[in-house]
């Protein structure tokens, strides 16, 4: 049994699930809910390397854990954390400890002990906890049950047959964990794979726009992201935005590196809004695409757009080396010139 020296001796919060005896999976939930493997998290929570997805100079992240003993499937406990990042980019030190402090006075040694009403009440009055969308609650329970292979939810067939074959009011009748249920298992599911591709752009909007928020999490199938990166230049403004979000996990392909190149001269704000959040690893360097991208933005001549846009690549550690590169060269395009300049207060 873990003792309570261990306990007080414990430094961040990846310290804690082990000294729990706990294994535990962690998940970013700002960007794509997407995993961090162990190592990466091990290194965070100590401030060895930058949180890799920082929102809102934040960490959000879900630790999902169970006692390590444990024979059978897991029924894991679960914390939907929002942890403050430093100058740096840092997991903060001082936030770890006052919720570990929290955790511990309120369940001791054991913090895979059942809770009661009152304990589950003062922990959930933890700053340090957040609630998340339910899109972004839909996508973490259906790549956990698919991981544990695990059954779907009760939501999952009538969403994977209204998908295949839809009908003209059957997609208001679905539920949203359906829909991000069938998008993990598409890879058991060829013949959806095919009627997605065949019929995204037909979707009633609001079932396309699910369906895109749900596809973000994940990394489509190549017969479908062919489809999806055929429709970035689309006519309709939505189903571009829709198709680039679904493409976020193909966001290190050179195809989607070719066609967003083609693209940035025309893109409009809330593409751009779009690649910056969700497909942010295609600027670091491939195809050189930073620059074409960050002068598109300073054409629209919107400062509160290009204020947000480049912060966001300063705080990404992926991308701030490449932005901070191409803004300190003394050959900038006048436009991109232009705004950073007045995105760093100098006179002109």
């Amino acid at each position: 049994m873990t003792n309570v020296a261990s306990f007080m001796t414990m430094t961040n919060l990846a310290e804690l699930l082990s000294e729990s005896q706990s294994d535990y999976l962690v998940y970013d939930l700002g960007r794509r809910v997407q995993a961090i493997d162990a190592d990466t998290f091990n290194a965070i929570c100590a401030q060895q390397r930058p949180y890799p997805y920082p929102l809102q100079d934040h960490a959000w992240f879900a630790v999902v854990f169970w006692p390590k003993q444990q024979a059978d499937q897991p029924e894991p406990f679960l914390w939907f954390l929002k942890m403050p990042l430093d100058e740096r980019g840092l997991l903060n030190h001082a936030a770890q400890q006052e919720f570990m402090a929290h955790v511990i006075a309120l369940l001791g040694q054991q913090i895979t002990g059942a809770l009661n009403d009152e304990q589950e009440q003062q922990l959930q009055q933890s700053a340090y906890l957040f609630t998340p969308s339910e899109a972004k609650r839909a996508a973490i329970h259906a790549q956990l049950t698919a991981n544990w292979q695990r059954p779907p939810s009760r939501y999952f067939r009538a969403a994977l047959e209204e998908l295949h074959s839809p009908t003209p009011e059957g997609w208001q009748q679905l539920g949203l964990q359906g829909i991000h249920d069938v998008v993990v298992r598409l890879h058991a599911h060829p013949e959806v794979t095919k009627a997605l591709a065949l019929q995204f752009e037909s979707y009633p909007e609001a079932l396309q726009n699910a369906l895109a928020e749900a596809l973000e999490h994940t990394q489509p199938p190549q017969e479908l992201s062919d489809k999806l990166l055929s429709l970035i230049n689309a006519p309709r403004q939505q189903l571009r935005l829709n198709a680039l979000r679904a493409l976020a996990g193909c966001a290190n392909e050179p195809q989607l590196h070719e066609l967003l190149a083609l693209r940035m001269p025309v893109a409009t704000a809330d593409e751009l809004v779009i690649i910056v959040a969700r497909l942010w690893p295609a600027l670091c360097g491939h195809g050189e695409l930073m620059e074409p991208f960050l002068v598109r933005v300073a054409q629209l001549n919107n400062a509160a757009l290009f204020a947000g846009i480049v912060r966001d690549l300063l705080r990404l550690p992926e991308t701030r080396i490449f932005a901070l590169g191409l803004v300190q060269r003394n050959d900038l395009p006048v436009a991109l010139y232009q705004a950073w300049q007045q995105f760093i207060g100098a006179k002109l």
